[in-house]
């Protein structure tokens, strides 16, 4: 059930029709020659009830292509609108290739000017490494691809159950109150490709970002001159406007490597807390980046960062352009500046 036909020798979309127009070719099409792009067979304008225009075989035959539920349908007819609100040209089931000669075709394909985007609504399940599979034979053609895919049942999905990675940008959906809606940011599907065209979807953060890094820290008492020094305890990157990005824990290496390189002796001293630098553990065997006494230098371990101290926790702000070299920091896909839900 494709969006598109062939009229006399002419492509055309059904969602470049506007109600007058496709009621017109409902009434018209027996006098015209109008056929399937996939077989060349006979076409039908019909429309769904979901309201969705679309074409299909008069007679079925031998046709192979593959059928789609009227939802799927309907979700590729309210990208390709979109898209062309936008100023995109745009083509249903639109097919090409990869240098290497692989074939692909595509729900929705975009294109403006240079940029060129696929848009994927995959129904039925997909493993990961399909999807990784399929978007590197966009990439291969010098097509962007995004995918919305279904998720099925009732229970609540965690996050981590699918790959966050910036080449693969796939958002699953759910059919609730009425509507489709991206489940992880809670955002019905038109809005949602409405902001992904109006640059409203990003990966963060990028590199050459410029950041605010909140260098959290508390209060402790030395084990050693029971005197009171301050730790730090994690380093959370925020935009700048304010928006928290990431949040790492001073227990990670590199992030203590990081405190170590980028924050001055004489800042960190100014609020109470020690030198960072490498100091040697007898409980732990060895040496790693740790805070230090401010009074006596004491190592001070990482016991703490086990403790809940939200009300005690403090933090310093410095200006920082993002490095992934310097701290590495996995990334997000954000949605109008937020990360989204972690169980949806």
């Amino acid at each position: 059930m494709p969006l598109r036909a062939i009229l006399e020798t002419q492509s055309i979309q059904s969602f470049n029709l506007d109600h007058e127009e496709w009621i017109n070719l409902k009434a018209s099409y027996k006098n015209q020659s109008l056929l399937m792009p996939c077989c060349q067979a006979k076409a039908v304008p019909k429309t769904s009830k979901l309201g969705t225009q679309y074409f299909a075989h008069l007679r079925k035959g031998d046709c192979t292509e593959n059928q789609e539920t009227k939802e799927h349908l309907y979700l590729k007819f309210l990208i390709a609108k979109i898209a062309q609100e936008y100023g995109w040209s745009v083509t249903t089931e639109h097919a090409g290739q990869t240098k290497d000669g692989e074939q692909w075709i595509a729900d929705v394909f975009c294109q403006k000017g240079t940029s060129k985007l696929a848009f994927e609504v995959q129904w039925s399940h997909q493993t990961n490494g399909e999807y990784l599979r399929r978007t590197e034979k966009y990439a291969n053609s010098g097509v962007r691809c995004a995918w919305l895919f279904r998720l099925s049942g009732r229970k609540s999905i965690s996050d981590s159950s699918f790959i966050e990675a910036e080449r693969l940008p796939y958002f699953g959906f759910k059919h609730k109150d009425g509507q489709f809606i991206i489940a992880r940011y809670e955002t019905p599907v038109d809005e949602f490709i409405r902001g992904m065209l109006t640059r409203k979807l990003a990966w963060l953060p990028k590199p050459n970002q410029q950041m605010l890094a909140h260098v959290s820290y508390i209060e402790e008492k030395c084990w050693k001159c029971k005197q009171f020094t301050n730790v730090v305890t994690s380093v959370v990157l925020h935009d700048t406007d304010g928006q928290p990005i990431s949040h790492q824990n001073f227990t990670d290496e590199a992030v203590a490597q990081w405190v170590a390189n980028h924050i001055p002796k004489q800042t960190l001293s100014s609020h109470g807390i020690g030198v960072i630098k490498e100091r040697f553990s007898k409980k732990q065997g060895g040496a790693y980046i740790s805070n230090g006494c401010i009074h006596c230098d004491a190592l001070q371990g990482n016991f703490y960062q086990f403790k809940y101290f939200d009300e005690e926790e403090r933090y310093l702000v410095i200006d920082w352009t993002f490095s992934p070299e310097a701290l590495p920091v996995k990334g997000k896909w954000f949605f109008n500046g937020k990360p989204g839900l972690s169980f949806y």
